[in-house]
């Protein structure tokens, strides 16, 4: 009797692993076939704990495979500051001294990078912080006006962490980026975090949102601007009221849209539901289709 319960008992053992990794083989496989999103954060939501959390809860509700790239640029400022050192911007982007680098580095790349990764343990995601250096996954060039500022190469082969994203995404793990990568020199230069998610978007054949503390790009009389065409998006760039950090999200959706032949956003992170349905797929925000 003790031997047919033993039996059965291993033969329900032996079922149950067989059904538990046919779900596991499953649910990598939708992983993988899923269209993958690149998702941008910056600016507010990165000193707001609490709206940092809701972000990710919703990134962890939509169940879609999402590399999430992110800027820091009140604590790159703080940092600074306490250096001693005064840092400007053209046209959207940092200009970046070669004495700043360590600092912008371990802002970015460290106390930034880890407080999201820390935040994304928090809503259940299996995250990993990594940066643009890490494979390396994107080239980039110099651009010598800005000094150790770097943006990515047109038509650039893929490189092995664009291999290593796609091996996390598909083993179930969360993707964090931090926007420190490699010239062409092997130098750590910073990267415009938007310029960033774009050029990781465009190598992964993947969707690019650009999440914002606006709910889409506004007019000149402060109206959103919803569905555009890639054709209307070039339009848009000549208009005066896209100016700095607005004029270099809309140009790496443009560059993105163009590239991976994929829709791209621009949307507000505020609402952890628009979050979802925008991960999901709906039309909110500003949306550039192809």
């Amino acid at each position: 009797m003790v031997c047919l319960l033993q039996r059965a008992l291993n033969g329900f053992l032996v079922a149950f692993q067989l059904a538990l990794q046919r779900s596991l083989i499953v649910e990598q496989r939708s992983m993988t076939s899923a269209v993958i999103k690149v998702a941008k954060v910056g600016g507010a939501i990165l000193d707001n704990p609490q709206a940092l959390a809701a972000f990710l809860q919703a990134i962890a509700v939509s169940q879609v495979p999402v590399v999430l790239v992110h800027g820091g640029g009140t604590t790159v400022d703080q940092q600074l500051q306490q250096a001693g050192f005064i840092s400007e911007k053209v046209n959207g982007q940092r200009v970046t001294a070669v004495e700043h680098m360590p600092i912008i580095t371990g802002a970015l790349a460290g106390t930034t990078n880890k407080k999201i990764v820390a935040a994304a343990h928090g809503a259940g995601l299996k995250a990993v912080g990594l940066s643009l250096a890490d494979g390396p996954m994107c080239a980039l060039k110099r651009v010598a006006a800005l000094g150790c500022v770097g943006e990515p190469m047109a038509n650039a082969e893929k490189l092995p962490g664009v291999e290593l994203l796609q091996l996390l995404l598909s083993s179930g793990f969360f993707p964090i980026v931090s926007s420190i990568g490699l010239d062409q020199d092997q130098t750590l230069c910073n990267v415009n975090a938007d310029y960033a998610a774009a050029a990781i978007a465009m190598a992964l054949n993947a969707e690019l949102l650009l999440f914002s503390d606006v709910p889409a790009i506004l007019d000149g009389h402060n109206n959103p601007i919803n569905e555009i065409s890639l054709a209307e998006a070039r339009l848009l760039l000549s208009q005066p009221f896209i100016q700095g950090g607005m004029q270099v999200k809309l140009k790496a959706a443009i560059l993105a849209a163009e590239r991976s032949r994929r829709s791209t956003a621009i949307a507000g992170w505020a609402d952890a539901q628009t979050v979802v349905a925008v991960l999901q797929g709906e039309c909110l925000g500003t949306h550039i289709r192809v």
